[in-house]
């Protein structure tokens, strides 16, 4: 009478695909990065600020009402400098700009569009601070005058900046405005040597105030919503055609 096979018992079934198993991963190739370990060379550096926004100018019962949106976007190159950071612009283009403005002051009320706009935003990223363990970001959108239609009871329309900025050249204090969320915009240091760096930062901003004109007062309000995106992307290389 044959005898049977005998079966092997389930330990022994899995020890030699397992012995195989770990003699491939020995003569795999490493998949590890090549710049693990290394300090980036630069940083690719892009910012979009978005930002809604409204305005009016109110003499007790006519009015000047506006409202503006815009987009902007910034591009350059970040490189460390000894114990500081020096920042290049490579492009800065306001990719959007919408603006209308209405009037009741005359006995046919008016109305401006973009077109007749006579300024339109202008953004300047001046700096990254480094303050102790975090990069802070100063910038800021050149303030505009308003209303449009009405230039001798123009105000300065304040547009959103940074906190480190601050708008320091304005009577106003930007900062102190700021009714919600924080435009104190930063990262960590060594975020970015971790790795790129993707955040998003939003605030809302108010003022209000009675401004003296020539023998009557006039209420000023305008306020407005802004979102931040920024990125930042560690480089290993220099590139061929562009150099920061």
């Amino acid at each position: 009478m044959r005898a049977g096979r005998r079966a092997l018992p389930t330990s022994g079934r899995l020890f030699f695909p397992a012995l195989l198993l770990l003699f491939l991963q020995a003569r795999a190739p490493s998949t590890s990065p090549p710049h693990l370990g290394q300090t980036p060379l630069w940083w690719e550096v892009s910012l979009t600020l978005k930002t809604d926004g409204d305005y009016k100018l109110d003499e007790g019962g006519p009015a000047v009402v506006g409202h503006y949106s815009f987009a902007i976007r910034w591009t350059g190159w970040l490189e460390k400098d000894d114990h500081d950071y020096l920042l290049y612009r490579l492009d800065c283009r306001l990719c959007d700009w919408e603006a209308q403005e209405r009037s009741s002051l005359t006995e046919s009320p008016g109305v401006l569009t973009t077109n007749d706009f006579r300024e339109r935003p202008s953004f300047a990223l001046k700096y990254i601070i480094r303050d102790k363990d975090d990069l802070r970001l100063d910038f800021i959108v050149d303030r505009m005058a308003v209303p449009q239609a009405d230039p001798e009871d123009a105000f300065p329309l304040l547009l959103p900046s940074s906190e480190t900025n601050g708008q320091q050249e304005s009577q106003v204090d930007y900062n102190a405005c700021v009714i919600k969320g924080s435009n104190r915009v930063e990262v960590p240091e060594s975020d970015i040597y971790a790795g790129p760096v993707a955040k998003t930062f939003t605030w809302a901003w108010k003022h209000q105030q009675w401004l003296p004109k020539e023998r009557r007062t006039v209420f000023t309000s305008q306020s407005h919503k802004v979102e931040v995106g920024l990125s930042i992307i560690p480089r290993f290389s220099r590139p061929k055609s562009v150099r920061p």
